[in-house]
C-alpha cells in the first residue's frame, strides 16, 4: 500500500511505523540467523581481565565447563576433567567460574539481536533469530549479521559466530562452519547440499546411541543417510525416523519461539569429591530442587512432572522422570519425588559423580495472598516460600540455607548467590 509522508491513506489517518511483525508475514522466503557466542565463559573472563587475552583459559571444577580456542588448540575440550587439562596444557589459566556474571553478558547480547529480528529464541549462549520477511525493515541478512557482530563486540567485547539459511539446523551448521568470529550465509537451494559430506554425528538428533546404530550399517555421513527410506528411519527411531528424514536432506521444519515459559527448568552440578554418603547426596539434591523451584516460581508458574539424573564414578548414567498426581510449586513436594527418583536410580555399591534435577509440565501457577497463620499445612509452606523468595531476592540466596542443604554444603565455598558449585548447570 502506498502511503503519503502525512501517514494518511484510502482509510483514513495511520501511523508510519508498522511492527515488525508485519514484516515478518510479507515474504514467503525463510530466513533463519544463529548467533553463537565463542567459547562464552572463558570469552568472558578475557573480556574481565584483559591480561588473560591470547592465553589458554578453562572455566569450570573438576572438568571444563568452557576453555578458550587458544586452551582448544592443545586439544582441550568441554567435559574434560582437569587433571588431564593441566597434563595437556600446563601453562593454561583455571577459573571456576560465576554464572551471575555470565548470565548478565548473555542478556545483553540477546538485548541487541531482539534490536535486529522481530522473533528470537535464546538459550545459554546462543540464539535463533528468524528474519523472514524483514528485508524492508531491517535490510539484507547480511547486513543485519554484521550490524549486530558489531553491535555485540562493541556493548559487551564478546566475538559471535553468525550462520545464516533457510532453516534453524542449516543457520545453526552454518555458523559452526565459520567459527570463531565468522559470518557464513548459505543460498537457499543449497542445503542438501551443504550437509551431504558432514560426519553423521553432526546431524542434530544424532547421538551416541544412534550412531553407533547407523556406523553398523556403514553409514558414515549424512549424505548416506539417504539411502534409508523414510519407512526404514521410522522403523529404527520411531517418531525421530521422519526428522532425521528430512534433515538428512537439509530440511528441518521447526519454528523459532519466543518462549514466555520455558519448556523445563533444570539443575546440576558434579560433587567436589565423589560420594555414596546418603546425606550428602540428598543434601546436594535438595539445594538444586530448591534452586529450580525458585526460578520456576520467579516467572509464576508451578509444575507437573520432576526428573532426576545420576552419573556413577566410571560414567555410568541412569534417568528417569515422575507426573506428580497434581501440579506443585513447593520445594519440600518437589524434592520428595526427586529423592524417590533418585533412590531408585541409585542400585549399584558406587559412588556418584554428578546429580540434576529438571522441572518441566508447567501451568501458570495460583495468585492471591496465603496467611503464614490460620490456613491449612499445604497454604503455610506456600507462604513460607514466598517470604523466602522475597529475603533471597532482597538479600542473595545465602541469607538463608535451609533443610537438608546444610549437609550438602558444609565444605562448600558460597557466595551471595549460593555455594560455588562444581560445573553448575547453566542452562535455562
Amino acid at each position: 500500500m502506498k502511503f503519503n509522508g502525512n501517514g494518511s491513506g484510502p482509510g483514513g489517518s495511520f501511523p508510519l511505523y508498522l511492527h515488525p511483525s508485519a514484516f515478518y508475514l510479507s515474504s514467503p522466503d525463510p530466513c533463519i540467523m544463529h548467533v553463537d557466542i565463542d567459547a562464552f565463559f572463558a570469552s568472558v573472563e578475557q573480556v574481565r581481565n584483559p591480561r588473560l587475552r591470547g592465553r589458554p583459559v578453562i572455566v569450570g571444577s573438576g572438568v571444563i565447563a568452557s576453555c578458550s580456542y587458544e586452551a582448544r588448540e592443545y586439544g582441550l575440550r568441554a567435559g574434560m576433567p582437569l587433571a588431564r587439562a593441566r597434563r595437556l596444557c600446563p601453562q593454561a589459566v583455571i577459573l571456576e567460574g560465576h554464572y551471575p556474571t555470565y548470565r548478565c553478558f548473555a542478556k545483553r547480547v540477546f538485548e541487541s539481536c531482539r534490536r535486529h529480528a522481530p522473533r528470537v529464541e535464546a538459550y545459554l549462549d546462543e540464539a535463533y533469530c528468524d528474519l523472514s520477511g524483514t528485508a524492508d525493515l531491517y535490510g539484507t541478512p547480511r547486513r543485519v549479521a554484521e550490524r549486530l557482530k558489531a553491535e555485540i563486540k562493541e556493548r559487551t567485547g564478546l566475538s559471535v559466530s553468525v550462520g545464516i539459511g533457510t532453516n534453524r539446523m542449516i543457520a545453526k551448521m552454518a555458523g559452526a562452519a565459520g567459527k570463531p568470529d565468522g559470518l557464513v550465509m548459505l543460498e537457499q537451494g543449497r542445503e542438501a547440499e551443504f550437509v551431504e559430506d558432514l560426519p553423521i554425528e553432526k546431524l542434530p538428533g544424532v547421538g551416541r546411541v544412534r550412531i553407533e546404530a547407523l556406523r553398523r550399517l556403514s553409514i558414515a555421513t549424512i549424505g548416506d543417510l539417504r539411502v534409508l527410506s523414510r519407512r526404514s528411519l521410522e522403523a529404527m527411531f520411531g517418531a525421530d525416523g521422519r526428522a532425521l528424514y528430512e534433515r538428512c536432506r537439509g530440511r528441518d521444519g521447526r519454528a523459532i519461539k519466543e518462549r514466555e515459559i520455558p519448556q523445563s527448568i533444570g539443575r546440576e552440578t558434579t560433587f567436589h569429591r565423589d560420594t555414596s554418603e546418603t546425606a550428602k547426596i540428598e543434601g546436594m539434591l535438595y539445594y538444586l530442587t530448591e534452586r529450580a523451584a525458585r526460578a520456576m516460581r520467579t516467572i509464576g508458574l508451578e509444575c507437573r512432572s520432576v526428573a532426576a539424573h545420576i552419573e556413577y564414578t566410571d560414567s555410568r548414567r541412569r534417568r528417569s522422570s515422575r507426573t506428580l498426581p497434581v501440579p506443585t510449586r513447593l520445594d519440600s513436594e518437589l524434592f520428595k519425588a526427586a529423592c524417590g527418583i533418585v533412590k531408585r536410580l541409585h542400585t549399584r555399591r558406587a559412588s556418584l559423580h554428578r546429580i540434576g534435577v529438571r522441572l518441566c509440565n508447567f501451568s501458570p501457577g495460583r495468585s492471591g495472598q496465603v496467611p503464614l497463620f490460620g490456613g491449612g499445612e499445604r497454604q503455610k509452606r506456600e507462604s513460607l516460600c514466598r517470604c523466602l523468595d522475597g529475603l533471597r531476592r532482597k538479600y542473595g540466596h545465602s541469607v538463608i540455607i535451609c533443610g537438608k542443604s546444610l549437609d550438602a554444603g558444609e565444605n562448600l565455598r558460597k557466595d551471595r548467590y549460593g555455594f560455588i558449585l562444581r560445573t553448575p548447570c547453566l542452562t535455562k
